[in-house]
């Protein structure tokens, strides 16, 4: 997914009626000690589970694709077609479909992987793409995977159906390394690379962005689907929280905002009753609904001018996030009414605005309503000359920006700790995107520079030293380009010394972990 939204809001203060930058802040008290909950940790956030993003997270190879029409230029097959388990209802005669699949980490890094593909029902079930050796034998087939590592690393494979039987359809299918368990539901690696981390945001597994106009308990992901990857439903909740046991890490879950007040009390009470003791769940009311280049922004102002909030659109913006904030997290203290230390109940708001911080502290209830902040401090060039400049000008700009929204931060910082709160990162790190000519190779300099490492060992440490709370990095997998390179690392299994900014978070995260 493409980050390049992020600072889409530079100048948003302007249009709302707030201070800019360059106009006077709020005065801020000194910053107060610790609150109470507070501890310095580290968190990622997941990327996707689309095909293309780098990251192998299911051992069904089918979870990060659609099923698509082949004959009709590869078009995604309408809801209408799909069971509540990601299969095809029924085909029509001489039709075929295709699910692509999702490369096994071992390619990328120079190995052939087996793979064998297993169903249930009548049809015709085979492999296209760069495969070789294909294999069919009753109700399974297997194939070898060729390695494909990058620069490359785009062999693609696929799963074609075809003449389905409308009596006895296809079901159960999977594909998966051969030899792996039929009933292991995560890579091993996945699971590996995220137990270092304290904290997992879900952000890109739930449907907060897309945010559909109704999100129902009724239409939720169910976790024995190949669907995982939809994106009007999510990643099923169940498989959210078998990841978080799996990795011993807190989970943090992003709601979608149009979510219904049934949809938000089952998941409630499924969380309260699936998180493993000694653990804590953060749970916070969509992602960035301050953020105009997102439709949900637009909604949320409407509401909240319709609702009398506000006269001015941005503070009523903020104003019916503050209201709807303290509905969501009623029902979730509700929930966790007999152990509430284990909920964080989080209100999100904007790094380099204080001001937006301070007016959703002033909604009354809300304070009563959460327990921490969250921001997300990116740091990027303090000038656009820098985009094009030599890479060690690119390096020292960075280190000049990184200067800039921490100090914004500290002053969001004071506002937080005068209400008693914890201030803590939704997302966080680098922000170097570059659509010029060339771009895409300029992103990659400045992301692979043993620079980078420094800067993100010196960003952590500076936020450990003067807030000495939760950190949570965007994001762990992606690949880098003109639009950003957001992951840590940029595809599932790249060797640690070609990651300079995961390298940094390692140092950092949890030390009994492996890498």
């Amino acid at each position: 997914m493409t980050k390049s939204y992020r600072y889409a809001w530079l100048g948003l203060a302007l249009f709302a009626g707030g201070p800019t930058a360059c106009q006077a802040q709020p005065q801020a008290a000194a910053t107060a000690g610790p609150v109470k909950g507070a501890r310095f940790e580290m968190g990622i956030n997941l990327s996707s589970i689309d095909y293309y993003s780098g990251e192998y997270a299911f051992m069904n190879l089918l979870t990060g694709s659609h099923w698509v029409d082949t004959k009709d230029k590869w078009q995604d097959l309408p809801d209408s077609q799909i069971d509540s388990l990601g299969m095809v209802r029924q085909m029509p005669a001489g039709a075929s479909y295709a699910r692509i699949l999702t490369p096994p980490s071992a390619v990328f890094t120079g190995r052939t992987v087996s793979i064998r593909c297993t169903w249930t029902g009548s049809g015709d079930v085979s492999i296209g793409g760069s495969r070789k050796n294909l294999f069919r034998s009753d109700h399974s087939l297997t194939f070898d995977w060729p390695a494909a590592p990058p620069p490359e690393g785009n062999s693609r494979n696929w799963l074609e159906l075809s003449n389905m039987s409308a009596a006895d359809p296809v079901r159960d299918v999977d594909c998966r390394e051969k030899g792996a368990p039929r009933d292991q539901v995560f890579a091993t690696q996945f699971v590996d690379s995220l137990k270092p981390f304290s904290v997992i945001r879900f952000l890109d597994w739930s449907s907060a962005n897309p945010n559909p106009d109704t999100f129902t308990w009724a239409n939720r992901s169910l976790p024995n689907g190949i669907n995982q990857v939809d994106r009007a439903r999510g990643v099923a909740l169940e498989q959210m929280l078998a990841l978080a046991k799996a990795a011993d890490a807190d989970p943090w879950f992003t709601i979608p905002w149009n979510a219904d007040a049934d949809y938000v009390t089952r998941m409630a009470k499924l969380v309260h009753d699936r998180l493993p003791p000694g653990h804590r769940a953060y749970v916070e009311l969509a992602n960035e609904p301050w953020n105009y280049a997102f439709p949900l922004a637009h909604q949320i102002q409407k509401e909240g001018l319709a609702a009398g909030l506000d006269t001015n659109g941005f503070q009523a913006n903020l104003k019916r996030y503050s209201q709807k904030t303290i509905a969501t997290m009623r029902i979730w203290s509700a929930a966790f009414a007999d152990r509430p230390a284990s909920l964080v109940r989080v209100a999100g708001s904007q790094a380099v605005n204080p001001w937006a911080t301070e007016q959703i502290l002033a909604y009354p209830g809300l304070p009563d309503a959460i327990d921490a902040v969250a921001i997300a401090p990116y740091f990027q060039y303090d000038a656009s000359a820098a985009l094009t400049a030599p890479l060690p000008e690119r390096l020292a700009s960075l280190r000049r920006g990184q200067a800039n929204v921490l100090a914004q931060a500290w002053k969001t910082l004071d506002l937080v700790r005068g209400k008693g709160k914890r201030l803590i990162t939704y997302e966080g790190g680098q922000h170097v995107t570059d659509f010029t000519p060339g771009g895409g190779e300029r992103v990659q300099q400045v992301n692979r520079s043993p620079e980078m490492e420094r800067l993100y060992r010196d960003y952590i440490a500076a936020w450990k030293a003067r807030v000495g709370d939760l950190m949570v990095l965007y994001n762990a997998t992606g690949p880098a380009g003109g639009g950003g390179a957001w992951g840590i690392r940029e595809y599932a299994g790249q060797p640690l010394d070609q990651t300079p900014k995961r390298r940094a978070a390692l140092a950092f995260a949890r030390q009994t972990a492996t890498p």
